[in-house]
């Protein structure tokens, strides 16, 4: 069985390392100036990542952040088919990673938070208001919630205040996997 901690060693292995050796097999890097197969990978999956619709000057402003300084073109320059081919065989390898981890699925997640959600007027009677307000209804998750399985009880949401009357309602089980 894999650990959290071997699959993340895995995956940064692929993203710091494999990932040059796969750029120059492709193609993709054949000789390094600025930008190396980790640079790239983690210049294109890190700025699509955080801006889907990224243009070339954020994806240039990525770079910067691996200490590669480039210019939008030379950033254009790379979409070709061997830099497709690079980020494919980059995909197959971490997903083999992902998919021949045997990762313990955790029997419990803890929700810690403490969020209070204003409600409709209409539900002011179902749900009394922070502080015990009738006028305004709220919903209010406790600091620790725990959404377990069958044997630690149903899970369930806090209504009302911390001081309030803490009634327990009952929240729809969803699956974890």
């Amino acid at each position: 069985m894999s650990s959290i901690s071997q699959v993340e060693r895995s995956l940064k292995y692929i993203l710091e390392e494999r990932a040059n050796v796969l750029a120059c097999e492709t193609g993709c890097i054949e000789r390094q100036r600025k930008f190396s197969g980790a640079d790239l990978l983690q210049t294109l999956a890190f700025g699509w990542l955080s801006h889907p619709d990224a243009s070339l000057e954020m994806l240039t402003s990525v770079a910067a952040t691996r200490e590669v300084q480039v210019t939008d073109t030379a950033v254009h320059k790379r979409f070709t088919q061997s830099c497709a081919q690079f980020l494919h065989a980059v995909l197959e390898e971490m997903t083999s990673v992902l998919v021949t981890a045997d990762l313990e699925v955790p029997e419990e997640v803890v929700l810690e938070d403490s969020s209070s959600i204003a409600l409709p007027d209409e539900l002011a009677a179902c749900w009394q208001g922070c502080g015990g307000a009738p006028s305004e209804g709220r919903a209010a998750v406790p600091p620790t919630c725990p959404l377990g399985t069958e044997a630690r009880g149903a899970p369930r949401a806090l209504s009302d205040s911390w001081a309030g009357r803490r009634s327990l309602e009952p929240v729809q089980r969803r699956s974890l996997t």
